[in-house]
């Protein structure tokens, strides 16, 4: 490799980034034009169009424009988003203990975000997770099983089942990615990260890494079937954030467009007993078992 040409050795670094892509279901064929190359990495950081980060992600991840899902949660949760009309997206620290982008990274060997800084805190914990907030919905395509669980885990003894319509501007309402087997990193960026080394001593970075890595869970949450809503909040927008550390929040209103990019619509509320809402909402009631 090291007496080819820099042109030949680029041409044919570009070549094996597309059979990969192509191995692994990716149509995108990217071109020299599409990433740059330093002496020491190989990436689109740069680039306004980041084709090659967004083949992959994309095909892993898909952006999902609208969907109809189900958000259980407790009466009192559910009153107050009903009567207040806003809608509360949580810091992704709340769920700092499963496994929340720790998997990805230990996964995927993201050292950079692993270590520890001056604080005693990994870096994701400092520089990923205090401006990320979410929101956690489930298919409405399930079982009967699929829905107890539901029912139990996240609204029991007087829980309520809310039925959203989402539209997107975001491209970041997508399913999360459930991992097949503990510790095996998804196999189109292993791939690249391995070749790239391995054949020209180069690091791949994916560009896009710091959002899409809240978009990946351990298997066993998989029952789940999530489809997550994620905001990453900077200085200056309009939202702002309510509370401190792993409790804070922001506040998205319903039924309006808001710089969230995300339109919330409740179609349906549903609980064993009706309860405290305005009138414009339809109740439907859960049969008692």
């Amino acid at each position: 490799m090291k007496y080819l040409s820099d042109f030949n050795r680029y041409e044919y670094l570009v070549s094996v980034i597309n059979q990969i892509l192509h191995r692994n279901n990716i149509n995108e064929s990217i071109t020299f034009s599409d990433i740059t190359i330093t002496n020491t990495t190989v990436s689109d950081l740069v680039k306004k169009d980041s084709k090659l980060s967004d083949a992959i992600i994309n095909n892993i991840w898909p952006s999902i424009p609208s969907a109809s899902v189900y958000h259980y949660t407790s009466r009192e949760s559910a009153e107050n988003i009903l009567s207040s009309g806003f809608f509360r997206l949580h810091n992704i620290e709340k769920r700092y203990n499963e496994g929340e982008i720790l998997r990805f990274c230990q996964t995927h060997q993201l050292d950079g975000y692993l270590e520890s800084e001056e604080n005693g805190k990994p870096r994701y914990q400092n520089i990923i997770m205090p401006n990320t907030f979410y929101a956690s919905f489930t298919d409405t395509n399930i079982s009967q099983q699929e829905e107890e669980y539901f029912w139990s885990t996240f609204a029991s003894c007087d829980g309520v089942r809310l039925r959203f319509e989402i539209y997107s501007n975001s491209q970041d309402f997508r399913k999360i990615h459930y991992e097949k087997i503990a510790g095996h990193p998804l196999a189109v960026i292993n791939q690249l990260k391995e070749k790239i080394l391995n054949d020209f001593g180069l690091i791949f970075t994916l560009k896009g890494i710091s959002r899409v890595c809240s978009f990946y869970l351990p298997k066993e949450y998989e029952i789940e079937k999530e489809f997550r809503l994620l905001y990453r909040y900077w200085q200056g927008k309009e939202l702002k954030i309510k509370g401190i550390n792993s409790s804070s929040f922001i506040e998205i209103p319903l039924n309006k467009e808001n710089e969230s990019g995300y339109l919330l619509k409740i179609t349906e509320v549903q609980a064993r007993t009706e309860i405290n809402m305005p009138s414009n909402y339809v109740f439907t009631r859960r049969n008692n078992k």
